[in-house]
């Protein structure tokens, strides 16, 4: 299981978190436009505290699955990623990008809170922020990484890691925006885990539906990340 950990660790930081943990402010560059809106223009957004999303994850059950929730902030110090800092990345880039989103929950101004299912096939996370911008901007990063890091070599205890990645359309009609990811992890010329990742943003706040494990449903990533922006939703 080891051999794999770098993958997985991998997989997880980038399905789990969806982003880089890059500023906010570096989008707005980006578009040309530093101005903030008034609060005649844009409603002050409620942050939900880890509490708050803590309830919605343990209350929320989809297709006959419950979750639990676990610490996300605490991947930092997993056997996992100790394993991954050690690695070799190819392009090297993808690995500060990597680890930047394994450590999403320290970089990030946002209060974030993950759950698995009950039968640990699929994961959620829940990620609130002071404003619109600031979700949005971690939406953005999601594609950024794909496209930056679509295919990638990690080398790391003598055995040799591919993961690809495409962006693919995911509909969750109830989320103000959608991006859908489709990672592939193989080693040793076997498949490892073909994942596919949902992230929603809802306002200010930025849900992330994964498989964790391969299943044969393409439907279940989208409907959970949806039954997941509903009761978002409803709390916010």
């Amino acid at each position: 299981m080891k051999r794999v950990l770098p993958a997985l660790a991998l997989i997880a930081g980038l399905s789990l978190a969806g982003c880089t943990g890059n500023d906010p402010q570096d989008d707005k560059a980006e578009n040309g436009s530093t101005a903030q809106p008034t609060s005649e223009e844009t409603p002050k957004a409620t942050q939900l505290d880890k509490d708050q999303l803590t309830e919605i994850i343990e209350s929320t059950d989809v297709d006959g699955q419950s979750y639990t929730t676990f610490d996300m902030s605490a991947a930092s110090g997993s056997d996992a990623v100790k394993v991954l800092e050690t690695s070799e990345f190819e392009p090297a880039k993808c690995k500060n990008l990597s680890m930047a989103a394994l450590n999403v929950a320290q970089q990030s101004k946002g209060n974030t809170v993950g759950g698995i299912s009950s039968d640990n096939t699929l994961s959620v996370a829940l990620m609130s922020f002071s404003d619109d911008d600031a979700a949005d901007s971690q939406l953005k990063s999601s594609t950024k990484i794909t496209e930056e890091c679509k295919d990638v070599t990690v080398k790391s205890q003598g055995i040799e890691m591919n993961m690809s990645y495409e962006t693919f359309d995911a509909a969750v009609p109830s989320a103000d925006e959608t991006v859908g990811v489709r990672a592939k992890i193989s080693a040793g010329g076997q498949t490892v885990l073909n994942a596919d990742t949902v992230t929603g943003r809802v306002g200010n706040n930025i849900v992330t539906a994964a498989n964790v494990a391969d299943t044969d449903d393409e439907k279940s990533v989208p409907e959970t990340a949806e039954a997941f922006v509903d009761a978002v939703k409803n709390a916010g």
